[in-house]
C-alpha cells in the first residue's frame, strides 16, 4: 500500500475523529453545569454537539470530498464524475455551514436541520445497499462503516435526540 493510499484514507476517515469530538465536548459541558449548579437537558445539549461536529464539520468535510477530490481523482484517469456529485458536495457544505451555527440555537432550528440530514442519509443508505444488491459493489464507502455509521446509526440518533429534546425549549 502506498503512502497516498494510506494519507487518502485516513483523510476519507477523519469524519470519525469528530463523533469522539462531539462526545469529550457534550461531556465536559454537562460536568461544567453539574459543578455550577444548572440544569441543562442531556439530549438537548448532545443533540447540538451531534449537529455542530457531525452536521457541521464532517458534512463540510464531506461536501469537499464529493464534490471536488473525486473530479480531480476522476479526471487523472480519464474517467467523467457524475454531475451528481457536485449537486451532493454543495448540499453537504450548505447544510454544514448551517450546522456551524447550532450551538446556541433554539428547538426549531436545531430540528430544521436534523430533518433534512436525517432524509439525506436514509436516502444515502438505500443507495448504498441497492449498489451492493444491484450491480455487487462492495466497496468500503458502500458497505463499509460509512453505511452503519453516519447513513443509518447516526440519523436515527439525531432523529431520537430530536424527539428527547422537544420538551427542551420550554
Amino acid at each position: 500500500m502506498s503512502v497516498a493510499a494510506v494519507i487518502g484514507a485516513a483523510l476519507s476517515h477523519l469524519y470519525l475523529l469528530f463523533y469522539v469530538l462531539a462526545a469529550i465536548v457534550w461531556w465536559r459541558t454537562m460536568r461544567r453545569a453539574r459543578r455550577e449548579h444548572r440544569a441543562l437537558d442531556s439530549a438537548f445539549v448532545f443533540w447540538g454537539e451531534l449537529l455542530f461536529w457531525y452536521g457541521g464539520l464532517a458534512l463540510i468535510w464531506a461536501g469537499f470530498f464529493h464534490g471536488y477530490e473525486q473530479h480531480i481523482a476522476a479526471s487523472s484517469i480519464g474517467w467523467q464524475p457524475s454531475p451528481f456529485e457536485y449537486e451532493l458536495g454543495w448540499f453537504e457544505i450548505g447544510i454544514g455551514i448551517a450546522a456551524l451555527f447550532v450551538r446556541r440555537q433554539n428547538y426549531g432550528y436545531r430540528l430544521a436541520l436534523t430533518i433534512p440530514i436525517v432524509i439525506f442519509s436514509f436516502a444515502a443508505a438505500a443507495q448504498h445497499i441497492a449498489l451492493m444488491v444491484t450491480r455487487h459493489n462492495f466497496a468500503p464507502n458502500n458497505a463499509g462503516m460509512m453505511l452503519w455509521l453516519n447513513d443509518i446509526i447516526m440519523p436515527l440518533l439525531l432523529a431520537w435526540f430530536a424527539f428527547a429534546s422537544r420538551d427542551a425549549d420550554r
